[in-house]
């Protein structure tokens, strides 16, 4: 096996060195220029390396922006740029919150309440725990849940004596949650902060706005049913082992010997309350937005008086080697989309003909394309800035609203089923616990699921409601 898995990384450097020499060779043209030909490169090579798991993904990111600008197509100074995004800070301050959940005595609680429901069984298990995810993140922050949830469900993992890596009710719980936080993201417009981008951009160009129930009339729908689909796809692809009742049973008399509230839990209650609902009010508050209230709350954990976190209990719950892939993807993605790459491929693939199918199978390949590539590129905003305006006028040419593509690539583009480069799914790419492969066969019927049912319902929805006609 330790053969097999050496081949496996050799062949990955490999791949990854004929690409990049490739394109330092390949001359521009005039849609294209030679920087742009070497970021598709450096990028192509970056992904060689993850999927043969040659070096360590976080590494492997770390290296491509070295490499870029060794090549000439970046500056050192500014390369790293992407660390100092309100994605990175947002991702390492939100694991303050769970370090407080997870401490406390509220997170046996809240897990005890959900094992009382689905008892030994461990497919109901799995489906309360992405249930809990999909419902809290139609009005928070998808990563956010994603953390918190999964730190809950550690609690069960351990309590039933699993071993993280090699458990595969661990891999269904940590897998199935992140996908219900992505696609709970979608159901309504404060779910995700690229909802609130794509109606400001429908405002602002085409003078229109779209309603929070109207966004869950077109949206939520679609975003439910994915989640028994997504659900029956994890069970039966990953295969979660069955839990003993003494386990649950012990679990269920620790909570219940807890008594009342304490003092560190109300506190711990306030903010797991508190922070939600700062975020929620950040859509329509600009100085609320995510990041700031949770490096605000974060800090106030800490405060004279509160005292729920110390920072050495912090720092050992944040994953940092998560933290450093997180930034040097947004980096990579910076300097695919700066020198031409993104757009280039943007309008290569809007020029094949692809709008002249009609509105149906039109909007279903341009969103597949778009979701594939955005596997692999995972800088959603820049997609949408890009794609969102041409679409647009592509839907209004076809009698359909143009608030719909906006709608569908918000959704899309906010996680990813299939890899895990994607900002959000790298939280859960956490402890070992799950590959690249066994996340791709568990999610690629639902990611194709997902794409087909939303190319049909939302248009129809659309114009059922008249949503920005």
């Amino acid at each position: 096996m330790q053969n097999v898995s050496s081949v496996k990384q050799t062949v990955g450097l490999v791949i990854a060195a004929v690409i990049v020499i490739a394109g330092l060779f390949l001359p521009g043209t005039g849609d294209l220029t030679h920087e742009g030909i070497l970021g598709l490169a450096i990028l192509l090579a970056t992904v060689a390396l993850w999927i043969c798991e040659s070096i360590p993904m976080g590494v492997a990111g770390l290296l491509a922006l070295v490499v870029a600008p060794i090549v000439g197509i970046a500056e050192i100074n500014t390369v790293f740029s992407g660390f100092g995004t309100t994605t990175v800070i947002f991702a390492i301050a939100v694991f303050g919150l769970t370090a407080i959940v997870m401490k406390s005595n509220l997170a046996i609680r809240l897990t005890a309440t959900m094992t009382k429901w689905s008892g030994p069984n461990s497919n109901k298990l799995v489906l309360a725990f992405m249930c809990v995810s999909w419902l809290l993140s139609t009005v928070m922050n998808d990563s956010a849940v994603l953390v918190l949830v999964i730190g809950l469900s550690m609690i069960v993992i351990n309590n039933a004596g699993h071993k993280i890596g090699e458990s595969h009710l661990a891999k269904a719980l940590y897998i199935g949650i992140a996908l219900c936080a992505f696609i709970g993201g979608g159901a309504t417009p404060a779910g995700s902060s690229i909802n609130v981008l794509v109606i400001g951009m429908l405002e602002q160009t085409m003078g229109q706005t779209i309603s929070f129930v109207d966004w869950m009339v077109a949206c939520m729908p679609v975003c439910l049913l994915m989640v028994p689909i997504t659900w029956f796809a994890v069970v039966k692809i990953l295969k979660p082992e069955p839990i003993e009742q003494k386990d649950l049973d012990e679990l269920q008399n620790r909570a219940k010997a807890l008594g009342p509230l304490v003092g560190e839990e109300k506190k711990t209650l306030f903010f797991l309350i508190a922070m939600p609902v700062l975020w929620i009010a950040g859509s329509w508050i600009p100085a609320l937005n995510v990041t700031t209230v949770t490096v605000l709350g974060l800090a106030a954990m800490f405060l004279p008086g509160i005292k729920l976190l110390t920072f050495e209990e912090f720092q050992r719950e944040v994953p940092w080697t998560i933290v450093i892939m997180i930034g040097a993807v947004l980096c990579l993605g910076g300097i695919v989309n700066a020198t031409g790459g993104v757009a280039y491929l943007a309008n290569m693939f809007l020029s094949t003909g692809v709008t002249e199918l009609g509105g149906f199978f039109s909007l279903l390949l341009i969103m597949l394309a778009v979701y594939a590539f955005h596997t692999l590129v995972p800088i959603g905003p820049a997609f949408i800035t890009l794609l969102v305006p041409p679409l647009m006028a592509f839907c209004v040419s076809v009698g359909m609203s143009p608030a719909v593509p906006g709608m569908m690539l918000a959704i899309l583009l906010s996680g990813n089923f299939l890899l895990p480069f994607n900002p959000g799914m790298a939280l859960a790419y956490r402890d070992n616990c799950w590959t690249a492969s066994e996340l791709f066969k568990t999610g690629i019927i639902p990611a194709i699921i997902f794409v087909v049912l939303l190319s049909a319902w939302t248009p129809f929805a659309s114009g059922l409601l008249g949503i920005a006609m």
